[in-house]
């Protein structure tokens, strides 16, 4: 009688397969639940990131046109048509990490890495075509020892060193992408780029426009 009795209890005790099913989707909500707010904490501190951004840039490029007119005969000196070509070059680059972004939404592993390849291709020709550019402008004698230089290759100067942190982040992109680490579901890390990078290029338009154009 004992051994039925505590056989009973056992049975009325032991997880049923409905329960172990729930505990199982509990879970799952829950890993998906920290998943959503974690990306929500991501792009907020991204945001922010790049509105302090926004500040410095705008302090930049404001000391920049007092020194512009201040020294209208070196911004005469600027290479306007290769700059036009090079921020042709920058935008084409965005194009591509959408295009990038829109293969792995789809699944399209493939075109996920042609397009994070593209955009690391595009963004070094930019970065290399300034460093030509500087060249060009130091043998014309504009250096930083001058108003106009000090301002000119400190707002651009800054823009490139982000360019190139966004390539050195690209790389790292690339290299997870290539170790099938995004999927269709799970591709955060290429959208966090992404975002950066369309920050560099929207800052860009801003400056090729200031420094350039006006």
């Amino acid at each position: 009688m004992q051994q039925e009795t505590a056989l009973t209890q056992s049975v009325s005790h032991a997880p049923t397969a409905e329960h172990t099913a729930d505990h199982a989707g509990h879970a799952d909500h829950l890993q998906v639940a920290s998943f959503t707010y974690s990306v929500a904490n991501s792009k907020m501190a991204m945001w922010l990131f790049l509105a302090s951004e926004m500040f410095l840039f705008s302090v930049l490029i404001i000391a920049y046109i007092i020194a512009r007119y201040a020294h209208p005969e070196e911004h005469a000196l600027l290479n306007v048509p290769l700059t036009s070509i090079n921020s042709f070059i920058l935008l084409l680059s965005s194009f591509s990490v959408v295009w990038a972004l829109s293969g792995i939404q789809s699944g399209n592993q493939t075109r996920l890495l042609r397009g994070l390849a593209s955009v690391i291709v595009l963004g070094s020709i930019f970065f290399l075509l300034m460093m030509y550019e500087y060249a060009e402008m130091s043998h014309h004698g504009v250096t930083l020892s001058h108003p106009f230089g000090m301002a000119f290759y400190a707002l651009t100067g800054f823009h490139g060193a982000h360019v190139l942190i966004g390539l050195v982040y690209g790389v790292y992109v690339f290299n997870r992408a290539f170790n099938g680490v995004y999927t269709k579901e799970n591709h955060w890390g290429v959208e966090f780029w992404g975002l950066y990078w369309h920050f560099v290029d929207v800052v860009w338009i801003f400056i090729f426009t200031v420094v350039y154009l006006i």
